[in-house]
């Protein structure tokens, strides 16, 4: 007898995924990666080993579907961005916003990018820089678009300093204390408004 997965065997199965991923996220975040064990994702999701082992090959390949559903995530919100604001100046702008706002609103998969997963090995690394140069290549793109714009020639330069500036004050502001750090929308246009200004060419006065 051949057994066919129903639909409802799949949201079950799909459903239980989900709580070991989101469990060792969250756990992750709070503790590190290191510090995190497969005992304590499974008791967090109120899951099995065996489960966890059905799902995933090892501690490394739930951090590395974590980062890539991120970077999935990620890329959504930013190319709904980009298609729908046509001044090069503004995606700038907007895109380093927006970018640093959806972090800020979501933490802990902000935490794992940033600080957990950086350096860890050669896999999670390359999941990693996918993502930064993901958006990289959308700040490149846009300084291309429209060069008369932009003071630096070199937009690939360029597209690292304003992708990795954001990345940077992320990073502190998550290390601060919730409780008395800036809110991330005042940040977040802060660092937008430094980049723009960083990137804009001034236009030559009249002699």
């Amino acid at each position: 007898m051949v057994y066919r997965r129903t639909t409802a065997t799949e949201e079950r199965r799909e459903a239980r995924r989900r709580l070991l991923l989101d469990a060792a996220i969250k756990l992750f975040s709070q503790h590190g990666f290191h510090a995190t064990t497969v005992p304590m994702i499974v008791t967090e999701a109120q899951s099995s080993t065996g489960s966890f082992y059905l799902h995933f090959q090892n501690k490394e390949d739930v951090l590395n579907v974590a980062l890539k559903e991120l970077g999935q995530a990620i890329a959504k919100v930013m190319s709904g961005l980009m298609r729908t604001q046509p001044d090069a100046l503004k995606r700038v702008s907007l895109g380093v916003e927006t970018l640093f706002t959806f972090l800020a609103q979501n933490p802990e998969q902000a935490r794992i990018l940033i600080v957990e997963s950086s350096g860890l090995s050669a896999r999670i690394e390359q999941t990693r820089r996918a993502i930064l140069m993901q958006q990289e290549d959308q700040v490149r793109e846009t300084h291309e678009s429209a060069p008369s714009l932009f003071a630096i020639e070199n937009t690939t330069i360029a597209a690292r300093c304003i992708v990795g500036a954001a990345f940077e004050v992320l990073y502190c502001w998550l290390e601060e204390d919730p409780k008395t750090r800036i809110p991330a929308a005042e940040v977040a246009k802060a660092v937008a408004q430094f980049n723009v200004q960083a990137v804009k060419r001034i236009p030559a006065k009249p002699r």
